[in-house]
């Protein structure tokens, strides 16, 4: 099932109804040049990077000079932005490690790995090439071995070099967790006479970390000894390391969730039980959720909504739209996207519940819209049409024509441009905006007048939040074939 991104629509959701500056009277290409410097203008609120995010979300090669510009500042956020910028329109190559390494500053490359790491965008060889390298700090040759486990590639020991004896008990404690896959219990148990001199507090936030990097690298070894390492404690690092037990070593992690919820029958206790529960997918069984019941709230409807999906031939609409209107954020929007499972007509009517109960609540929260938008995307994908005379009305409540139009624009899919082309004419102003950027995105091209209104969009003139804006700016210049022209103009300041 395709995920979608959170983070966009909420950004989108928050701005809206937005304000703008009115449309700059100059020239469009020289309109849409002067948005695009706000982009690559250093600003010590950081302002820049959303905007920069918002370009690089494109992908398009023709950024590549820009990107390359960006790699020269003098500021290291915008040499960040530069470097993802690159490595995200490089496709399957990935991130160059060469040009990594150029970048000289030891916290500075630490910082792009990692976030290479977290978008994907190192692949094994230029892993391999990154650790063949002297002068890589302990940290980064932990974090780029674990990815390679993660990814299934060979690696050996000598590729850690000495980060085991590191000085930093987050480096030396990954180590010895992979380390720990390989067999090595010796140096594990080490280590953990080492948490014994760490303070509480920061043990606890260690081992939370440890648990994380267990789920997300894959260690079944050191999930399950983090299993024994945190059997006493209630905290963060018990619940990290049952959720990472979970993914890479279920049975054990099943087992430790069950004692969890069976311990401690409070109703956030439950609730924490319940969203692991669900986060864990095949790894519980249905009989497993009626540990949850007790006749209080979230915790039964969690109940409820995971045995009905597991439940062979059970109409498990009810109990997921109970669990959507439950008012808990997590098992939400895990309901909303559940509901791919669902028969078509089902799936539709539940969709529709969650867009349009919006027009029934006066004061719609973030999560309320965010559930809205959720279930917007999912229906441009397959049931447009229930969606144009929400979308299209002028009139009562603005929230869920706010959501679909969200929705639409940050899919920026072909789906989605055909939906915008069925509603554009008959939309609000930045309704009308955003339709028509969700169209750019998709259409290689746009007629004389699309393309003189996304000019006025990109110029400022649209009602749509500052990163539409610069898509817009940017996609003006695409089609009417000013990058070349432009390019100059947007060097980093």
């Amino acid at each position: 099932m395709k995920r979608f991104c959170i983070a966009p629509l909420l950004a989108a959701l928050a701005l809206a109804p937005c304000q703008t500056a009115m449309a700059q009277k100059v020239e469009p290409t020289d309109a849409a040049v002067l948005s695009l410097r706000q982009a690559v203008t250093y600003q010590d609120s950081g302002v820049q990077h959303t905007l920069l995010v918002s370009l690089r979300a494109l992908k398009d090669p023709a950024m590549k000079p820009i990107f390359e510009a960006l790699l020269k500042a003098p500021q290291p956020p915008m040499r960040i932005d530069g470097f993802l910028g690159l490595a995200e329109i490089a496709g399957e190559r990935g991130a160059d490690p060469a040009l990594l390494l150029k970048l000289g500053d030891a916290p500075l490359r630490t910082v792009v790995i990692t976030e290479c790491l977290g978008l994907g965008l190192l692949k094994p060889e230029g892993i391999r090439a990154l650790l063949a390298n002297k002068e890589l700090t302990a940290y980064d040759r932990a974090l780029l071995v674990a990815e390679l486990h993660r990814l299934h590639e060979p690696w050996d020991a000598a590729m850690l070099g000495d980060a085991s004896a590191s000085n930093t008990a987050e480096v030396a404690g990954l180590a010895d967790l992979l380390m720990l896959e390989k067999g090595d219990q010796a140096r594990w148990e080490a280590f953990t006479k080492r948490l014994d001199e760490v303070d509480p507090a920061e043990r606890t936030d260690l081992l939370r970390r440890f648990a994380d990097a267990s789920r997300h690298y894959e260690l079944a070894k050191a999930a399950e000894a983090l299993l024994t390492l945190t059997k006493d404690s209630k905290g963060a690092d018990r619940i990290g390391a049952i959720a990472a037990a979970l993914k890479v070593s279920p049975a054990a992690g099943r087992e430790a969730l069950l004692a969890m919820a069976r311990a401690d029958r409070g109703v956030t206790n439950l609730v924490q039980a319940g969203l692991l529960m669900l986060a864990a997918d095949d790894s519980m069984q249905a009989i497993d959720f009626d540990v949850l019941r007790g006749g209080q709230g979230v915790p039964d409807a969690i109940a409820n909504a995971g045995q009905a999906l597991r439940t062979p031939n059970a109409d498990a609409a009810p109990a997921l739209t109970a669990l959507m209107e439950s008012g808990n954020r997590a098992a939400a929007e895990w309901a909303v996207r559940q509901a791919s499972k669902l028969p078509p007509e089902t799936r539709r009517v539940m969709l529709l519940r969650a867009i349009d109960r919006l027009d029934g609540i006066d004061a719609p929260s973030m999560t309320d819209r965010l559930l809205s938008a959720l279930a917007a995307q999912q229906l441009i994908a397959f049931a447009p049409e229930d969606l144009i005379p929400r979308v299209t009305r002028l009139s009562g409540k603005p929230f869920v024509p706010e959501s679909i139009v969200a929705a639409m624009c940050d899919l920026g899919t072909p789906e989605a441009a055909k939906f915008a082309r069925m509603v554009r004419g008959k939309l609000a102003q930045r309704g009308e905006s955003m339709a028509l950027v969700t169209i750019a995105k998709a259409s290689p091209t746009l007629s004389p007048a699309e393309l003189v209104e996304l000019g006025r969009i990109g110029g400022g003139g649209g009602r749509v939040e500052e990163p539409i804006q610069m898509q817009a700016a940017w996609l003006f210049l695409k089609q009417s074939n000013k990058v070349a022209q432009a390019t100059p103009k947007l060097t980093p300041r």
